[in-house]
């Protein structure tokens, strides 16, 4: 697994360059297998974190390991691959070059990056793509590539910091469904973001940083409460005027063709439903109503301030 172990980190800054604590006694574990979302603010400490994880820098006290070896050793960074939130790509080249390129310069044999372009380029849907110029490509396009060179020499360690950023809401579920895809290959994943739904649709644990300080870290399903907060019903059929006047049942909002309610418990459902129907309503959609990870988040946001 990767651990992270009581990790400090600072620099200096300033005209006196003072130094400023960015990452504050930091521990949290990574299960082998596991996609993990890292999820915080803009400048709580991700990226530094990150940094380490992949060996770019040591950290100043505490420990960052991948199967009990410091990621900064060179045996532990051949089994990791690094997508950074602002990757910088020769647009002059194409795809299957670019791959050539990185694969090159990380110490692959020319026969090795050659013999794994194909199966890359196939995993992250770049394969049609492959001799067209990295200035040709899209953002999702940009996005895939670099996940693609991040992988080219099969990690099992898999870091991406803000995969999704600045992609359309296509790009966003076309990234989401390569990380499930990815995981399926049996790679563990650590990705960073701030964006929430983007977490809760993919990871099964995550940990929550904020100004420099885990505030929360588990299983993404215990973040979530598992009791129903209420009921959401659609209904057409009725406007809201000709909908039974019930207890425990509130009007959310009313279109052309149907309405939607809510109702404080489940228990009275079969009851609510029954008029509704008895009043010549027709019942769309019945969903029960949890909290999310975002109100989580935002708990422990407001608590910390």
């Amino acid at each position: 697994m990767l651990e992270i172990n009581q990790v400090q980190q600072s620099f200096r800054s300033g005209f006196w360059l003072n130094r400023v604590e960015v990452l504050k006694g930091v521990s949290f574990q990574v299960p082998t297998g596991s996609i993990f979302g890292f999820l915080g603010p803009n400048g709580a400490g991700k990226t530094t974190l990150i940094h380490l994880v992949v060996g770019m820098k040591r950290p100043r006290e505490g420990v960052v390991l991948w199967k009990g070896v410091p990621t900064f050793q060179n045996s532990a960074k051949s089994n990791i691959g690094y997508l950074p939130e602002r990757p910088y790509f020769h647009d002059f080249l194409t795809g299957e070059e670019f791959l050539v390129y990185f694969g090159r310069l990380s110490g692959m044999k020319k026969s090795t990056v050659l013999s794994r372009v194909d199966r890359v380029l196939a995993s992250v849907g770049m394969a049609h793509a492959r001799k067209l110029e990295l200035r040709k490509y899209s953002k999702g396009m940009l996005q895939r590539i670099g996940i693609a060179q991040a992988i080219l020499h099969d990690p099992e360690l898999l870091v991406l910091d803000e995969p999704m950023s600045g992609l359309d809401p296509t790009g966003r579920k076309e990234i989401r469904e390569l990380i499930l895809e990815l995981s399926r290959e049996g790679r563990t994943i650590l990705f960073s973001s701030h964006v929430i739904p983007d977490v809760e649709a993919i990871c099964d644990r995550v940990a929550i940083i904020r100004q420099g300080k885990i505030v929360d870290t588990g299983i993404v399903s215990n973040f979530l409460e598992q009791e129903t907060l209420g009921v959401d019903v659609e209904v057409a059929g009725l406007s809201a005027a000709q909908l039974p006047r019930l207890p425990h049942m509130s009007l959310v909002s009313e279109k052309t063709n149907s309405v939607r309610i809510q109702l404080d418990s489940r228990e009275n459902v079969e009851v609510v439903l029954r008029a509704i129907m008895d009043a010549g309503g027709r019942i769309r959609s019945v969903a029960p109503i949890r909290s999310s990870l975002e109100e989580r988040y935002e708990s422990r946001e407001s608590k910390g301030k």
